[in-house]
Order: structure tokens, then C-alpha cells, then sequence
């Protein structure tokens, strides 16, 4: 019943414990860290794709499209979610059989962190197989911006968001191709795998280099296949790796309640929605 007055809607509180801690996520303050896919104006790209495109559908007297006389808009999308912006990807990425990032991800909400890390060129020897004058995110590099983020336990590395350093906006429409861009060596992504990352959030165009032969070693080492494996044993891991983010400079490195949303497509990468939500430390549990 409308009483012609502001009706007040209560707030969902929700509180989390993890190592010992109660948190608060702020759900009224959500921070998506996806990058909007404009189909008719710039967007970024990757690995020489075609750019994604929405066009009016017609057939049968019928067009989607308002501004030409059509009853409502209809558009037809095509896109590659491997090259076409934020996406998420699972282990069907990489075998024959054609596993479904939709069924293996469970998760809804995951306690996660983020950190910023500056990519690092050459490798240190530490990492060995330098390529050239390759910039990577290296385990030193992203064991070190780790120790900077205080008073954060290991509980919230379900989840690794990581901002690679300088941080420009251009990152939400840039053109990858033949740029060989940074990616994450393989120590790195060893190291992320003995830390317990479940969801890897990137905000590069692939986790591997751009042109490695077809090894796409990081990826491997993730969901913990050898080199070219074809097949996987189930139980088939659910780690899922999230790659073309964009984190805004005034978003801090810390601790966050991590919303991964795709759609339900059975492939093995689907566009997708990641959404930060900031937490505020309750008490001792």
C-alpha cells in the first residue's frame, strides 16, 4: 500500500568471521571492477579478435531498432569473451573436453584481496626463462606488495586481485594486440597456487604471454595440469582466473567481499562482472 509517504527500507546487514575476525561488507557500496563493453564506441582487445559488435536484428518485416521505425530495440551481439573485455575463464580453457566456467564456478561470494603490483623487467634471475626485455609480474614482486597490505590474514587469499602498476585509464580501451603486454611468470603463479587462490583477478589481457608457443604455462601451473596436457581428471578444479579488469587508483589495497557474476554460458570463458565490496573489521570472533 502506498502511503504517500518515503516508506524506509531496513539495510541487509551481513557480517562474516575469518581468521578470527568479524567483518561488515559494505553492500551498499559496491565496486565493480569490470570494464563496461561499449559495442558501438572504443573497447579494449586482445590477441588480434575481431572487436565485439551489436547490430539491429531483421528478418520478416521486423527491425530492432526504434530509430528506424521499429516497435522495440533488438540487437544481435557478437563477441569474443577471451578477447572482448572482462571475462572469466575456467579449466576448459585448455583441455579437449569442453568443460563450462558456468558449472564449475560455485562460488558466490569470496573473501579476497587486493593488492598493487609493478611489473618487473628483466625476470630476476629467481624466476628464471627471461624473454627478452619482457615486463612480468614476478613472485618477488607479488610476495613484497603482499607484505604491504597490514593486518590482513591468509583467509582472504581465496580470492587475488591484482593491479598491475602504472594504473591509467587506458587500460579500458587499450588495443593488446602485437604489444606483447605484460603477464605472470611462472614462479609468480606457483606462488599464487601455494598461497590458496581459488580466483585469480587480472587486470592484463592473459596471465601467460601473448605469443608462448601455444604453452600457456601460467594457466597449467593454475589448475595444476602439466605442460600441453589435453584432458583433465576429475574432480575437475573450479579455480578460475578473471582476466581484463580495470581497479581505479582511489580503490585501496586490502581486504574485500569479492561478487564474481557471469551469465550462465556453457563455455569455457564467459564475460564477466566482478564487484568489490569494501569491509570494515567488527571485533575479535
Amino acid at each position: 500500500m502506498n502511503t504517500g509517504t518515503d516508506a524506509v527500507v531496513p539495510a541487509m546487514m551481513v557480517t562474516i568471521t575469518l581468521d578470527g575476525r568479524s567483518y561488515r561488507p559494505d553492500l551498499s557500496a559496491p565496486i565493480d571492477i569490470s570494464i563496461p563493453l561499449d559495442f558501438h564506441g572504443d573497447q579494449p582487445n586482445a590477441f588480434h579478435l575481431p572487436a565485439a559488435t551489436a547490430s539491429a536484428a531483421e528478418g520478416g518485416g521486423f527491425v530492432g531498432d526504434t530509430r528506424r521505425g521499429g516497435s522495440c530495440n533488438c540487437e544481435t551481439v557478437v563477441l569474443n569473451p577471451h578477447g572482448n573485455g572482462t571475462h572469466t575463464e575456467c579449466i576448459g580453457h585448455v583441455t579437449d573436453r569442453r568443460l563450462a566456467v558456468a558449472l564449475l564456478l560455485r562460488d558466490v561470494f569470496v573473501p579476497a584481496m587486493l593488492v598493487s603490483v609493478t611489473p618487473e623487467r628483466p625476470y630476476p634471475s629467481e624466476d628464471g626463462g627471461a624473454v627478452g626485455d619482457d615486463l612480468a609480474v614476478t613472485a618477488g614482486a607479488l610476495d613484497a606488495a603482499l607484505r604491504s597490505v597490514d593486518g590482513v590474514g591468509d583467509g582472504f587469499l581465496r580470492g587475488l586481485v591484482i593491479r598491475t602498476l602504472p594504473n591509467g585509464d587506458g587500460k579500458k580501451s587499450a588495443s593488446y594486440s602485437g604489444r606483447n603486454p605484460p603477464y605472470i611468470t611462472p614462479a609468480a603463479m606457483l606462488r599464487i597456487r601455494e598461497l590458496g587462490v581459488e580466483h585469480l583477478l587480472l587486470d592484463l589481457p592473459s596471465a601467460d604471454r601473448e605469443d608462448d608457443g601455444g604453452r600457456l604455462g601460467a594457466h597449467r601451473i593454475f589448475w595444476e595440469l602439466s605442460e600441453r596436457a589435453s584432458e583433465a581428471v576429475p574432480p575437475y578444479s573450479s579455480r578460475t582466473i578473471t582476466e581484463m579488469i580495470y581497479v581505479p587508483d582511489d580503490v585501496a589495497d586490502g581486504a574485500y567481499l569479492l561478487n564474481l557474476q557471469i551469465p550462465p554460458f556453457l563455455l569455457d570463458a564467459a564475460p564477466s562482472r566482478p564487484i568489490l565490496f569494501p569491509l570494515r573489521l567488527l571485533q575479535d570472533a
